[in-house]
């Protein structure tokens, strides 16, 4: 049913020229577009903004401005983790929450190799050497680790983990992977060696030289990586988080690392964020040599931005005619 009459769309940040042309040019004329002025108090104008909002687009929503938006029906995010709301309330406001999912994928698999390589090759230690006009002499210890014919394990096979398959194809590699529910001819589209469920998940680990998570953070993931499970890795495999920090059981890790169960980690996500004083990991996993650790960066890239822009501003278009709205979070299932 068309929604009718002009919508108000509350932004979550103060936008760019740029993303406004996106916006404004996907959803014309019958939406006005308001946004705060400011990023430091945006929550707090956040607040007034949106207390008449039809939609609101960006990230993170806090509970603050949803008990005050009365007319708040739709919140269209810029990610595809949602983890950070509160479903509860939405639940109780009626209120859908849609997702940007894909629109990052690309990016993130790219970040995935640049991981991999990362620590495969030693490039940061490597890299590290050189600035001291130092040369690592050619001996076993210092002989990097081939991709091809390596066999990645992808712990979560949505829109990010199809596209690490594709590139791990690429490079020669062996594909594995567990899928929450196993779709019927999956594993001959993506060209997978082996696909399976959760309770694969063991399977996957013991065979994988390099494991990849993907997963959403919910109750059932949270902590599936830990002591347990690195136990039963193939030794001296890669571990590459994006997923979400706690996905893994830190101190399960830590141990990992620093016994060289585990060859590496490279980690985008973590276990605390500022201004938590404790961030990025209360054990200090970032300072280990064998991790390599990115600011949670792995899905921003201005192409990305842009086509999160387009979607989320398609999305609304969908919600205001009365169509179909892609990506809808499952309130129950939190993804």
């Amino acid at each position: 049913m068309d929604v009718g009459g002009l919508i108000k769309v509350a932004l979550t940040w103060p936008p760019s020229p740029e993303e406004l042309e996106i916006l404004q040019g996907i959803l014309g004329d019958r939406v006005k577009l308001v946004y705060p002025k400011s990023r430091k108090n945006r929550f707090l104008e956040l607040i007034e903004l949106a207390e008449d909002a039809d939609v609101i687009i960006g990230g993170y929503v806090p509970d603050s401005v949803i008990l005050k938006a009365k007319k708040l029906k739709l919140i269209q995010t810029l990610s595809a983790g949602v983890d950070r709301f509160n479903f509860r309330l939405l639940k109780e406001k009626n209120i859908r929450l849609a997702t940007a999912s894909g629109a990052n994928a690309i990016t993130v698999a790219e970040m995935v190799f640049a991981l991999m390589l990362a620590i495969a090759k030693k490039i940061v230690e490597f890299d590290r050497l050189m600035k001291k006009g130092k040369w690592a002499p050619y001996n076993p210890e210092t002989a990097s680790l081939e991709l091809y014919g390596k066999t990645i394990g992808i712990i979560g096979l949505g829109n990010i983990g199809r596209e690490v398959a594709s590139r791990a194809r690429a490079f020669g590699m062996k594909v594995m992977a567990i899928k929450r529910s196993v779709e019927p001819d999956l594993k001959e589209k993506l060209g997978l060696e082996f696909l399976g469920g959760p309770s694969d998940l063991d399977y996957v680990l013991k065979n994988s030289d390099f494991i990849v998570l993907t997963v959403p953070l919910t109750p059932e993931t949270k902590g599936m990586i830990g002591e347990r499970e690195l136990e039963k890795v193939k030794p001296g495999a890669i571990i590459i988080n994006v997923s979400r920090g706690p996905v893994i059981d830190e101190k399960a890790l830590y141990k990992a690392l620093k016994r060289g169960r585990l060859r590496g980690a490279g980690l985008d996500v973590w276990w605390a964020y500022p201004p938590d004083p404790k961030a990025p990991s209360p054990r200090k996993i970032h300072l280990l040599e064998n991790v390599v650790a990115t600011p949670h960066k792995a899905g921003w890239t201005l192409e990305a931005r842009a086509r999160a822009l387009r979607l989320a501003a398609e999305n609304v278009v969908n919600f205001i005619e009365g169509r179909e709205v892609k990506n809808l979070v499952n309130l129950d299932l939190g993804y």
